[in-house]
């Protein structure tokens, strides 16, 4: 056989011509066995000799307790055994041994070269999960080191943040006194058992996996301004990085946490003002700019040309402005989630057909030659209008804004398996390498000498990508500066 170093099986069968069998063809081939006719003959041998049973052959049809009762108390227990069942058929009891802990079943009708087969399996996941365990108490091993150095662990106490370090399962292996205060733990509490139960966020247990996991730093994902997680009532930045050895092997994770609840709180009221102040602007500039067109359709009287001219730039600041307040609404309604107003059966086609023929005006301003290309069929799409509309009317108005005069902007819309795709490109400006990462970003806008007398706000696509994400689709851009943008929507067909 391909076994050769020991191991020490313990058969359990009642049945003494396949218990026979069983030590038979163990023994040959050099392991070192014990036999037990009974649950309670089993037990006993367990407890009076802890740890000199690795692999445990048990008959799932014996008198008095059964074997599946013998599983349970040895699962209690946490002792490192490996069960492999016996049974008549493999059949339903042989299933629920497994769901118990179990590792397989084996058919007493069974032949040699079966029976090895489904021993040396058994064998090796045993090596495996010893193995396994090992390392587990090395690494543990390794970070609870730190502890126990006065200096360093001085030196983790004086930090402003709180800290908390896992071991490479999520389990917390040390904390400083500002991290046990931070989330209301002690050590008690808290070392040795898992992060997830000890504070209760799933993004964060996700950070630490990933650090783990990754063997890499997690900075890439954590650039500019790092993730702020909700834990309860608090508010905290986080920033998560691997633990590793003198291998550069990863056997844990280090996390610092920084309480944000009281600058998250003035940041809610900033945004609640914010938007209480452009809800009250929104009425009286669509009350000035009615007033102003008015005047320059000369309902109120003649005007001189010079008249007219301020009035006209008058007019395009007020609708600028108007913009500007619309964006602050719609934005801080994507913050409450509340980007979603009505949920219902849209024609796709119509709505962009509606919108470029709005926008067509626009481009003919700036002699810019756009097409839209609308694919026949398409499916129907469950979304809300205004948000779609909120999508074609900035991606489009932007293609028009940054290409220049005499320009291209092709829109089209069609179907991509169970998506419908909107594209829009461009042959304008183009988005600098460095812009492309925070175009998305609230208040952002490319600053160079091409864009400087281009108004807006920064928050058009903020907006689209908040309302893509709010119907479960998704947005990217491709751009060179100099040669033009395309950005692509994808939002699922289904809802």
């Amino acid at each position: 056989m391909l076994i050769k170093s020991s191991i020490n099986i313990l058969v359990v069968e009642n049945d003494i011509t396949v218990l026979q069998k069983c030590r038979e063809l163990l023994v040959n081939e050099g392991h070192r066995v014990r036999t037990a006719e009974s649950v309670e003959e089993a037990l006993a041998i367990v407890q009076k000799q802890p740890g000199e049973v690795d692999i445990m052959l048990l008959s799932l049809e014996l008198p008095g307790w059964g074997g599946l009762t013998l599983i349970n108390v040895l699962q209690k227990a946490k002792r490192e055994i490996l069960i492999m069942t016996m049974s008549a058929n493999c059949g339903e009891e042989a299933i629920e041994a497994v769901h118990a802990g179990a590792y397989d079943c084996i058919r007493k009708t069974f032949t040699a070269d079966r029976f090895w087969t489904k021993i040396n399996r058994a064998i090796e996941a045993f090596r495996l999960r010893r193995q396994l365990g090992v390392l587990t108490r090395q690494r543990q091993a390794v970070l609870s080191e730190v502890g126990h150095d006065e200096n360093l662990s001085a030196i983790l106490q004086s930090f402003t943040d709180g800290l908390v370090v896992t071991d490479w399962q999520t389990n917390i292996v040390l904390l400083n006194e500002n991290a046990a205060s931070l989330f209301d733990l002690t050590r008690e509490k808290a070392l040795g058992h898992p992060i997830s139960d000890c504070i209760k966020s799933d993004e964060l247990l996700s950070f630490f996996m990933r650090a783990i996991k990754s063997d890499s730093s997690l900075a890439p994902l954590m650039a500019g301004e790092e993730p702020v997680v909700k834990v309860g009532e608090r508010a905290v930045r986080v920033h998560v990085d691997p633990v590793k050895n003198e291998t550069g092997t990863a056997i844990g994770a280090a996390c610092l946490f920084h309480d944000v609840t009281s600058i998250s709180a003035m940041a809610k009221l900033r945004d609640d003002f914010l938007s209480m102040v452009s809800h009250e602007l929104k009425a009286p500039l669509s009350s000035l700019l009615m007033q102003i067109s008015v005047v320059l359709d000369g309902l109120a009287g003649d005007l001189s040309a010079k008249q007219s001219d301020l009035l006209g730039k008058a007019k395009e600041k007020t609708k600028g402005m108007i913009t500007l307040v619309n964006d602050l609404l719609d934005y801080r309604r994507i913050q409450e989630g509340k980007s979603i107003q009505k949920i219902e059966n849209l024609d796709m086609a119509e709505i962009l057909r509606r919108t470029a023929e709005l926008m067509r005006l626009s481009a003919e301003e700036k002699e810019i030659t756009m097409s839209c290309d609308i694919a026949e069929e398409l499916p129907s799409f469950t979304g809300d209008r205004g948000g779609v509309e909120a999508i074609f009317v900035n991606l489009i108005s932007n293609a028009i804004k940054y290409t220049p005069k005499g320009g291209n902007v092709n829109v089209t819309l069609n179907k991509a398996g169970k998506e419908i795709r909107f594209r829009v490109v461009d042959n304008g400006m183009g988005i600098p390498s460095e812009d492309i990462d925070r175009i998305f970003d609230k208040f952002y806008r490319i600053k160079t000498e091409e864009t400087r007398s281009i108004s807006g706000s920064g928050l058009g696509l903020s907006i689209v990508k908040g309302i893509v994400d709010a119907h479960n689709g998704s947005i990217r851009v491709e751009s060179e500066a100099g040669k033009g943008t395309t950005f692509v929507v994808s939002l699922p067909s289904e809802a």
